[in-house]
C-alpha cells in the first residue's frame, strides 16, 4: 500500500492515502458557514454557564467546576460517537440528529432551568454540540483533501468569528433577558444550521478511490476501526495538554488578574485581542508557513505557546498580559489548524470521522481536566508551580511528537 504522508518531512499538505471522488464533496463554503454558525450558537451559552450556576443557581465554585467537567466529558464521548457514525453509519442523518439534540437541549433550558434540571439539559446540549463539531470537521476533512492545512486554517478563523459573535450577543442578552434569552437565540442558530444542512449536505459522502494494489490489501485487512500508531497517540497527548493549559485563561486567570489589581473588563479585552489577531492574521501566517511541514507547524507553534507560561509567574501589569496574549495567539495560529490537518493526513480517508473524533476528544479531555488541575494549584497558592509544570510538560510532549514524527516519517501504512 502507498505510504501515508505524516507531514514530518513533506512540504505543505502532502498526499492522501487514497484519492477522492471530488463530485461528491460538499462545497467548503457551506462547511465554513455551518462551523461559524455552530460556534456562534454554542458561544451563546458556555461563557455564562459558570456565572449562571454560581450566581443564579447558588452553587459553590466546586460544584460549578464539576458541572463544567461533566459537560466536557459528555462532549468528548459525543465526539467519539459522531466519528464512528460518520464512518460506519450515515453522516447526513448523524448531522441532523446532532442538531436536533442541540436544539432540544437549548429549548428545554428555556422552559426548565432550575437546579438540578439545568444540568441535565446542559449535558444534552453538549452532546449535540460535541457531535456536530466533529461531524463538520469530518465533512471538511473529506472535502478539503487537496489542501487540508489551508482548510483548517480557515476553520480557525470561522471558529473565532463565531466565538466573537456568540460571546458578544450571548452575554449582552444574558445581562438583559437572563439565561432564557441566551438559549433561545442559540436555538435559532441551530434551526438555521438544520435548514442549511437539509439544503446542501444531503448527498453521498465521497469514498476513497482504491487502486488494484490496495484492493488486494483490503481483502486481507477487514478493520472497521481506526488503528492508533504511536505518532497519532503522541499528537493526541500534546493536543490534550495544550488545551488543558489553555483552560487556565478561561478559569483561573480571571480571578488571578483581579487579585493583581486588574479588572474583569481588562480580562475581557484579552479575549477580544485574541479573536481580532486570529481573524486578521491567520491566513497570513498560514501563507507565510505554507512551505512548512505540518509537523513543523505543530511543534514550533506549541513551543511558542509554552513560552508564555513562565512569564505569567511575575507578570502583574495589564500591558504584560497583552504581550503574553499576543505571543500565545501566534503560537495558537500555528498549532491549532496544523494539528487537525496533520491528523487528517495521517488517518486514512475512510476513517476520517474517527480521526476527527480522536482530536476532538483530546481537546475535550484537556478542557475537562484543565479547571481541576489549575484549581488544585491555585487553591494552595502555588502559582509558580502551576505555570512551570505546564511549561515543562508541554515542552516534553512537544519534543516527543517531534521525535516520533522523525521516526515515523512516511512509515504509517493505514489499513483500509
Amino acid at each position: 500500500m502507498e505510504k501515508t504522508d505524516t507531514g514530518a518531512d513533506s512540504k505543505g499538505a502532502g498526499r492522501r492515502p487514497n484519492s477522492i471522488d471530488t463530485d461528491s464533496c460538499i462545497k467548503l463554503f457551506y462547511i465554513y458557514l455551518e462551523y461559524l454558525i455552530g460556534n456562534a450558537g454554542s458561544s451563546m451559552t458556555w461563557p455564562v454557564t459558570s456565572l449562571y450556576v454560581h450566581n443564579y443557581l447558588h452553587q459553590s465554585f466546586f460544584v460549578t467546576g464539576i458541572v463544567l467537567m461533566m459537560g466536557s466529558i459528555v462532549s468528548m464521548l459525543a465526539s467519539w460517537l459522531a466519528g464512528f457514525l460518520f464512518d460506519r453509519w450515515h453522516p447526513f442523518s448523524s448531522f441532523l440528529i446532532s442538531l436536533v439534540l442541540a436544539f432540544a437541549g437549548s429549548i428545554m433550558i428555556f422552559f426548565i432551568h432550575d437546579w438540578p434540571y439545568y444540568v441535565f439539559w446542559l449535558l444534552l446540549l453538549n452532546i449535540g454540540v460535541g457531535m456536530f463539531q466533529t461531524l463538520i470537521n469530518s465533512y471538511g476533512s473529506i472535502s478539503s483533501f487537496r489542501d487540508p492545512k489551508s482548510f483548517f486554517s480557515n476553520m480557525a478563523i470561522m471558529l473565532n468569528v463565531g466565538t466573537v459573535i456568540g460571546t458578544f450577543f450571548g452575554t449582552w442578552i444574558f445581562d438583559r433577558l437572563g439565561i432564557r434569552g441566551s438559549v433561545l437565540l442559540a436555538a435559532f442558530f441551530y434551526v438555521l444550521m438544520f435548514v442549511i444542512a437539509i439544503s446542501f449536505f444531503n448527498r453521498k459522502i465521497a469514498k476513497p478511490v482504491i487502486s488494484s494494489e490496495n484492493i488486494k490489501k483490503s481483502k486481507r485487512t477487514k478493520n472497521s476501526r481506526l488503528n492508533y500508531p504511536p505518532l497519532l497517540l503522541s499528537i493526541g497527548a500534546l493536543t490534550m495538554m495544550t488545551y488543558l493549559t489553555y483552560q487556565f485563561w478561561e478559569t483561573v486567570m480571571s480571578p488571578h488578574m483581579v487579585s493583581l489589581g486588574m479588572t474583569v473588563e481588562q480580562y475581557g479585552y484579552l479575549w477580544t485581542i485574541n479573536g481580532i489577531i486570529i481573524i486578521l492574521f491567520q491566513n497570513l501566517v498560514t501563507k507565510i508557513t505554507s512551505k512548512w511541514s505540518l509537523s513543523k507547524s505543530v511543534t514550533i507553534g506549541t513551543f511558542i505557546f509554552s513560552l508564555t507560561f513562565p512569564p505569567l509567574i511575575w507578570a502583574d501589569r495589564f500591558w504584560q498580559m497583552v504581550i503574553i496574549t499576543v505571543i500565545l495567539v501566534f503560537g495558537e495560529m500555528l498549532f491549532s489548524p496544523g494539528t487537525t490537518a496533520w491528523v487528517s493526513r495521517i488517518v486514512p480517508s475512510n476513517f476520517q470521522g474517527q480521526g476527527m473524533a480522536f482530536i476532538s476528544a483530546s481537546i475535550s479531555l484537556g478542557r475537562a481536566v484543565g479547571p481541576i488541575y489549575a484549581g488544585i494549584f491555585m487553591d494552595k497558592g502555588w502559582v509558580a508551580p502551576l505555570f512551570i509544570s505546564s511549561f515543562v510538560i508541554l515542552v516534553a510532549l512537544d519534543l516527543l511528537v517531534f521525535l516520533m514524527s522523525k521516526r515515523d516519517s512516511n512509515s504509517y501504512k493505514p489499513e483500509l
